[in-house]
């Protein structure tokens, strides 16, 4: 059995993924603020085992304890391979970083880099004893170079999540990690950073499907440890 952690999981690149994904011999572990109950259904419809954790990453304090549940849900006997997707991301506060409120800035930080590392050293310390394929993909974005004004936090947080990659390529063997940047996508998250670039609304965008075949192909076929490769 092929396990897979998403977070993210309730809509845009990450409900997208988890749909990819619902296939014979894999067993889901999403991850969200809110359950989405389509992907349940739909997991059920296809009999693909899914958990579903309803889950707050700005909560990192308890990420650990996440982690251990998660571990309980999985037969390790059946265990072939467990791969980590860090997908879930913010892009508020968009506005001037001397207009944003210093709790927002905590809360992006929280969910866009402390969770994702504190993640990642969760799931290397609970797999270290599998002898098996570990993998962690880390959903960064081109905005961690290409800045803009006004999203100051997103490509902080974003720039960081790739130096965290790059690192812990560098340090670990025991699981493969990488990055990937997504193009811009049709998402609610891209609709609401782009709320003050005019010219942002003339890109053509991807749909969730095409974005999640490319990270997918990725994860399985295109994968390099340590590196972050753009999207497409």
């Amino acid at each position: 059995m092929k396990y897979f952690i998403i977070t993210g999981s309730s809509r845009g690149i990450g409900e997208a993924i988890v749909q990819k994904l619902l296939k014979p011999n894999h067993h889901l572990i999403c991850i969200s603020r809110r359950t989405n109950s389509e992907l349940i259904a739909l997991a059920n419809s296809r009999n693909i085992p899914l958990n579903y954790f309803e889950f707050d990453l700005n909560n990192v304090h308890k990420i650990e304890e996440l982690m251990e549940k998660i571990m309980q849900t999985m037969d390790e006997a059946s265990v072939e391979s467990i791969y980590l997707i860090n997908n879930a991301a913010v892009v508020k506060p968009v506005e001037l970083l001397d207009l944003s409120d210093a709790d927002d800035i905590i809360q992006h930080m929280n969910i866009n880099l402390i969770a994702p590392m504190i993640l990642s050293s969760s799931f290397i310390k609970n797999t270290r004893h599998l002898e098996v394929d570990k993998r962690i993909l880390n959903i960064s974005s081109g905005l961690s170079f290409n800045l803009k004004a006004m999203l100051s936090c997103y490509s902080t947080s974003k720039a960081g999540l790739e130096t965290f990659t790059k690192a812990v390529g560098v340090e670990q063997n025991n699981v493969k990690i990488m990055g990937v940047r997504p193009g811009a996508v049709d998402t609610q998250m891209y609709e609401d950073s782009i709320s003050t670039d005019e010219q942002a609304y003339k890109v053509k965008l991807a749909k969730p499907s095409y974005a999640a075949d490319r990270i997918l192909s990725f994860l399985f076929d295109r994968f390099e440890h340590g590196k972050v490769v753009k999207g497409w």
